[in-house]
């Protein structure tokens, strides 16, 4: 996919994740969410970090599993190349464990990658400082994880 600009006042995305199906469902989930924009996607953790200097997205979502170069290794990276991007972590793994680990990371949150697409969307909404629909409100709160929460846990 050929990056594009977000345009104004929406909110841009880069999709880091080596399946493409996954890319495709959450590209399909980023551009049918009104105000959200995909920006770019990577297929690695190198190209994840090359394309988020280059193109500063407001958020990257991002796999924890991808050759060259894993999510979780390419995280401090990230947060140097685009600081003020927010970084979601969109991963297979369900452990609470694993979560924390992201979140002490640098990640800002972390979804399983079987989350409702809604949640998804609010979520990327929510992080990047839009409102969030208060029908999603209910549904994002058992399956995000976010940094200030793991800070109370």
């Amino acid at each position: 996919m050929a990056e594009t600009e977000a345009p104004a006042g929406s909110i841009g995305v880069l999709i880091c994740d080596d399946v493409e199906l996954m890319r495709s469902l959450l590209r399909v989930i980023v551009e049918l969410r009104e105000g959200l924009h995909v920006v770019g996607e990577a297929v690695d953790g190198e190209q994840a970090i090359a394309e988020a200097e280059r193109l500063q997205p407001d958020v990257i979502l991002l796999d924890l599993s991808m050759p060259r170069l894993t999510g979780l290794d390419a995280l401090p990276e990230l947060k140097r190349v685009a600081p003020d991007a927010k970084l979601i972590v969109v991963s297979g793994f369900a452990s609470s464990m694993i979560s924390l680990d992201v979140l002490a990371h640098g990640a800002d949150h972390y979804i399983e990658k079987g989350a409702d697409p809604d949640t998804i969307a609010a979520a990327i909404a929510e992080i990047a400082g839009a409102p969030r629909p208060p029908e999603a409100s209910a549904a994002a709160g058992r399956t995000v994880s976010t940094s200030a929460e793991s800070d109370t846990a």
